[in-house]
Order: structure tokens, then sequence, then C-alpha cells
């Protein structure tokens, strides 16, 4: 019987999960998770369930590919329900394919729930459509990485005619991708935007051309990860995408309440655009994921549900200096009321 499951946890907006990748995570017996997966989803899990990180940093990883592949299999010969959870669809860039490969070798099956890839929802949160038929006829998702000469292999020129390129990944590499495009000369004023956290409430997105991002891209602090969107479609973007006119847009809130909260309660506010991160109550199984949400981002402040106490986590919050702290009843995320 099948007990390993290779999920996609799509983007990072965490509504977008799949109805089928949300009921195995709520019967894991241990999540396998990745730096990219949204922490919010591991909200999901049973309360016994084992969380494993192994988040991977532009040249750090904290478990190598093998090693993951063994925690998989280790796992699901115990008899345990081992959901592997990757960031995006974990068959574009996913490297999923080397695990179902261990994991057969081993003698044990799996099944694989595809995700919402970023190209397609990063760009689309940026309010750029990846085909228009005013614009292009094709879509290629490509590497931005220049390991074993993937960028060049990639014929960039004949692609971007009439198409869209969509970079994974591609900011280290994007002097290299602007100079393989602008070999043509009619394509250096082609359209390009960069879309940083694509999806959640810290979007940005930077727009120029081949001609100028780097430029534009050296006065921000825009970095990965990022999607790399070249073509006419991007023109299709206006002032501000649909997503980053919703009313809680830009907020990056943490959530307290002494009785934790629900998965669907969390989704109240990313589905107004906001970014968040709940303050788990008494779960151990959280700390050192709090420990990384916490210092990778700056924070608006401290939403209380329910007339939570700030003293249940005044040590976390002493930590990180925010003294910001809003009330909000009825759990209404619509009306929040600074303290005073």
């Amino acid at each position: 019987m099948t007990n390993i499951y290779l999920i996609g946890a799509g983007p990072g907006d965490p509504g977008l999960l799949t109805l089928k990748g949300r009921r195995h995570l709520e019967t894991a017996d241990i999540i396998i998770y990745d730096r990219l997966v949204n922490p919010m989803l591991l909200y999901l899990a049973k309360k016994d369930a084992e969380f494993l990180y192994c988040g991977k940093l532009p040249h750090h990883h904290i478990m190598r590919q093998e090693q993951i592949n063994a925690a998989i299999i280790a796992n699901a010969s115990q008899g345990k329900k081992v959901v592997r959870l990757k960031g995006g669809d974990p068959a574009i860039f996913g490297r999923v394919g080397e695990e179902m490969k261990a994991i057969s070798d081993a003698g044990l099956t799996y099944q694989v729930v595809p995700g919402i890839t970023s190209g397609s929802a990063a760009a689309i949160y940026g309010g750029i459509p990846l085909t228009h038929r005013d614009h292009n006829g094709h879509v290629t998702f490509a590497t931005g990485h220049q390991k074993n000469n993937a960028l060049t292999e990639i014929d960039m020129t004949t692609l971007a005619l009439g198409g869209t390129l969509a970079f994974y990944m591609g900011i280290e590499n994007l002097p290299r991708i602007c100079e393989k495009i602008s070999k043509q000369s009619n394509l250096a004023e082609l359209p390009v935007a960069i879309i940083e956290w694509g999806t959640l409430g810290c979007q940005k997105v930077l727009i120029g051309t081949i001609a100028t991002i780097e430029s534009e891209l050296a006065k921000t602090t825009v970095a990965n990860p990022a999607m790399i969107i070249v073509g006419n479609v991007v023109q299709e973007r206006e002032a501000t995408s649909w997503f980053e006119q919703m009313p809680l847009f830009g907020k990056r809130y943490l959530l307290a309440n002494e009785n934790g909260f629900t998965f669907d309660q969390l989704c109240e506010y990313t589905e107004l655009g906001a970014h968040v991160y709940a303050l788990p109550a008494n779960d151990a199984r959280f700390d050192d994921i709090t420990t990384r949400a916490l210092s990778e981002q700056q924070w608006d402040g401290v939403i209380l549900h329910n007339r939570t106490s700030t003293l249940t986590f005044q040590g976390e919050l002493d930590r990180l200096g925010i003294n910001e702290t809003f009330h909000i009843f009825q759990n209404d995320p619509t009306h929040v009321i600074l303290e005073g």
C-alpha cells in the first residue's frame, strides 16, 4: 500500500494548495518540507505529526538530496505515512524525478500530487497573464541557474520572439539572460517583470526592459525567491495588480491566539492580501519554524485574537523589538483595532 506522497505546496499563498494535497497533509505521520513551503500549511497537520525541515538556501543545503531521499524511505519503511511537501509544482524544477527513482529503487511505491507552479501563479498575481492572443503563441519555463550550462543551451532569442519566457530563480544570472536575449537587437526593448515572493502579501514587482532591468534591479532590494517574466505579455500589467489592490496587501502581521488557529482562519488574512505568521500556542513542533519565520522577515505588528494577552507571547515580541500591538474582535480581519 502506498504511504509516500510527493505533494506540491503551491507558490506561497496557502489557499492555492490542492484539495488532494490538503487531504493527505491532514493525515500524514511525518511531513518533510522545503524552505519555500508556506509554514501556515503545517497547521493542517494532525496533532502528533512530525515535521522535518530540509530547506535549501542558495549555496547552502540543510539536507542534501541524498539525505532527503533516505529520510523518505526510512520513515516509510517504518510504516509511517510520509508527505514530502515541496514548493510550487514538484515536477517543475523540483527534483521530484530523483525522489521518485530513489523510492522505486527501494522497492516502495508513491503518489505525486501536482501543485500550482510559481511561473503561472506569480505572474498572474502580478497582473500578468502568461498567454494573451495579442502578444504570444507559446510559453517557456526555464531554469535561471547556470548549472550544467542550462542557460547556455537555451536559444533565448528564438523563444522570446512571439513567446513568453518564465525563468525560475534567475536573479543571480539576470545579466547572462539579458545578454543572450539582447544579441538580437530588436529584443532590447522587450518588457521584463521580476516578481519577488509572488502570491504572498510581501510580493514585489519590478518592471523594465531587457535593456534596463539590470539597472532597475540595482536600485532595489529585490532578490530570490523571484520569477523573471520576459515578453510582451508584461505590458498587460497595470500600475497595481488585482492582488495588490486587496485591502490588507503589504501588511505583515503576526497572529496570536491562546486557543490556536485553524487553517481556514489564517486564510481569511491571506485572502485579503496580508502576509501572516501565526504564533503557535504551546506546540514545540513549531519552535524552529517560528524562529526562522520571525528572524527572516520584518513584521508590522501583532494581532491578538479573542482578547489574548500579550503576556503569553511577550518574550518573542521583546526579542523582535515589536511594540505595535493590535486587537481584533469577532475574528473579522477587516476590523483591526490599534491598541491604545
